[in-house]
């Protein structure tokens, strides 16, 4: 039971990327090329993460922390523009929110649902983010461990679903990408049942270290040095 109450932060997140993998693309926002150009926002992204990102992120149509969605940004600008353009080209967006996740029209339907498998009161309109499909939701704030999920990286993660389904083509149901799986998640994620029993979960998690960076990234190359190899060759 302590190992459940672990994940379920997790698993929230995971099984909406699942269920949201084949939503319709969010149009509820302003594209980051149409946000004013007097702003906190793009005086903190420089001319090249504004013209790489310009047509993939999403922002509030609201007031929101722009310095935060300029982290992201930066974040998010640390992936190959090779993998950006592809991203771009499979009209994949990553919208920025603000408030609750069921307050977005692709997660609408989940409104006062508790997650299965969820032990408390908590429902969807609680889980800061999801991906999997053609509009990757997250929530402004949110970014780190501990903000209502347990992944390194919020926007990292989630984004990698999406890649992972939209782009690659469900890489992490290759027999490449399971054979390294099972040959490494023991020793990357013990006693972490979400990222030992799914790969796809693995994928996302292990992505998101890699563009994370620091002990991250070199905790994953040290102890998962196929799967390290693999991430680093997605351009």
């Amino acid at each position: 039971m302590k190992h459940l109450k672990k994940i379920m932060p997790f698993f929230m997140i995971g099984i909406v990327s699942l269920l949201m993998g084949n939503s319709q693309q969010e149009t509820d926002g302003i594209m980051l090329k149409d946000y004013p150009v007097q702003s906190i926002l793009k005086d903190t992204l420089t001319a090249e993460e504004q013209e790489n990102l310009q047509s993939i992120i999403l922002l509030p149509k609201g007031a929101f922390d722009q310095m935060e969605a300029a982290v992201i940004g930066k974040r998010l600008n640390r992936l190959p523009l090779s993998l950006l353009s592809k991203i771009e080209e499979k009209g994949i967006k990553i919208k920025l929110f603000t408030g609750k996740l069921t307050d977005n029209p692709t997660a609408k339907q989940f409104a006062g649902i508790i997650p299965r498998g969820y032990r408390t009161t908590k429902t969807w309109d609680d889980v800061p983010g999801i991906g999997g499909g053609q509009t990757v939701l997250v929530k402004i704030g949110s970014s780190n461990k501990g903000s209502g999920h347990g992944s390194v990286n919020l926007e990292l993660h989630e984004l990698a679903h999406s890649i992972d389904y939209k782009v690659l083509n469900y890489y992490s149901k290759k027999e490449q990408f399971i054979s390294a799986w099972n040959k490494e998640k023991a020793r990357l994620f013990p006693q972490r049942p979400y990222f030992l029993n799914y790969p796809e979960e693995y994928f996302a998690e292990t992505f998101a270290m890699y563009y994370l960076g620091g002990s991250y990234k070199e905790s994953l190359k040290l102890l998962a040095p196929l799967t390290y190899k693999q991430i680093a060759s997605i351009k």
